[in-house]
């Protein structure tokens, strides 16, 4: 029974606990937050032991295998330090860290200490990115031709760090790195050669405005919006792709949108919502000189559960990561590549 410890108590707790519970080869022991009535509540919904309010607290209970690490961005470098160094095993919520430095630096301290380090990518666990994950491997899509990758809304909440970019805000490093990291995961994980992005401020004020509601939280941190309204950039990569990215909370759209679009000289597939907001594979190819589309009907078990199943399965028994650190090293390397494009107006090349 692998004894599991959880740092932070907020939203993103919630998706782990429950995921948890589900699983009989593994106990949360411990849950820790700087608010003790928010942990309090996370450990009498969902049965854990012990509560802290110091995370340092939780790490020196040697009874514990494993940590999952839900905290803000700008914290993760140093809990991710900690809990290695206490001899822990991890699960770092995404982004993985602030900056592709503090990726590679978490990577190095991992190797050091003979722990997992994982990123919790979670939607490479969705059933419709196993899918096509195994086509692609299969070699049914064949070379890649293009990709683009779009998380985009209206008028976001964002609130407290989330509206800071100094502290990990952004919809492009928070939210869309999940599309990012997706489209980068099917194509085998290439290297960035180029990068260019454009990024506006317009209507910074909008969620004041439009008194939305947005992400709740007991940790508000009063602080002015600096995050960018939108963010436009296009990848070259060392495949040969060129890789659309935009990436927006604050945007007069016309359709909100989450899509993964992958052309390949076979296949070709998108991954995007349904009306009920439920993510799809569409697919079409050629076949007997016509284009035949297909919209594969696959589960709709929790990508949280596959992901800590897996998680738990490369702990207990050494099976090899689907979440490799180096992988986070090349997502962030575009994530920051793209905020330097757009601040200096330069593209950044990579040798």
């Amino acid at each position: 029974m692998l004894k599991i410890g959880i740092i932070g108590a907020g939203h993103i707790s919630e998706s782990h606990l429950g995921a948890f519970q589900k699983m009989d080869n593994c106990e949360v022991k411990a849950i820790s937050d700087l608010s003790e009535e928010l942990a309090q509540k996370r450990a009498t919904d969902y049965g854990v032991a012990d509560v802290y309010t110091d995370y340092k607290e939780l790490l020196a209970d040697k009874e514990i295998d494993a940590v999952v690490i839900a905290t803000p961005t700008f914290t993760h470098k140093t809990i991710v330090f900690d809990a290695l160094n206490s001899g822990k095993h991890v699960l770092c919520e995404k982004p993985p860290a602030l900056n592709a430095q503090e990726v590679k630096e978490c990577e190095e301290a991992a190797k050091k200490s003979g722990k997992l380090l994982m990123y919790a990518l979670v939607c490479r666990f969705r059933s419709q990115h196993l899918y096509l994950k195994k086509l692609i491997e299969a070699g049914k899509m064949g070379d890649f031709v293009s990709a683009e990758c779009i998380r985009i809304s209206r008028c976001g909440a964002s609130q407290g760090w989330l509206s800071n970019r100094e502290k990990g805000g952004g919809t492009l490093r928070d939210a869309c790195i999940h599309e990012i990291d997706s489209a980068l995961w099917f194509m085998g994980y290439p290297k960035p050669k180029t990068v260019v992005a454009t990024e506006s401020f317009v209507n910074s004020d909008l969620p004041d405005k439009m008194k939305l509601e947005g992400w709740k939280t007991y940790h508000k941190i009063n602080c002015e919006r600096n995050v960018e309204s939108v963010i436009d950039g296009f990848v070259v990569l060392d495949n040969g792709v060129g890789l659309h990215v935009k990436a927006a909370d604050i945007l007069n759209i016309v359709d909100e949108d989450r899509t993964i679009t992958l052309c390949g000289e076979k296949l070709g597939a998108k991954i995007a919502p349904d009306e009920n907001y439920k993510m799809q594979l569409d697919l079409v190819e050629v076949a007997d000189d016509a284009f035949v589309d297909s919209h594969p009907n696959l589960s709709s078990t929790s990508p949280f559960i596959t992901m800590l199943e897996h998680f738990v399965d490369c702990v207990t028994n050494g099976t090899e990561c689907l979440c490799r650190p180096e992988e986070a090293f090349t997502l962030m390397q575009v994530v920051d590549a793209m905020y330097e494009s757009a601040k200096t107006g330069k593209p950044v090349i990579f040798e």
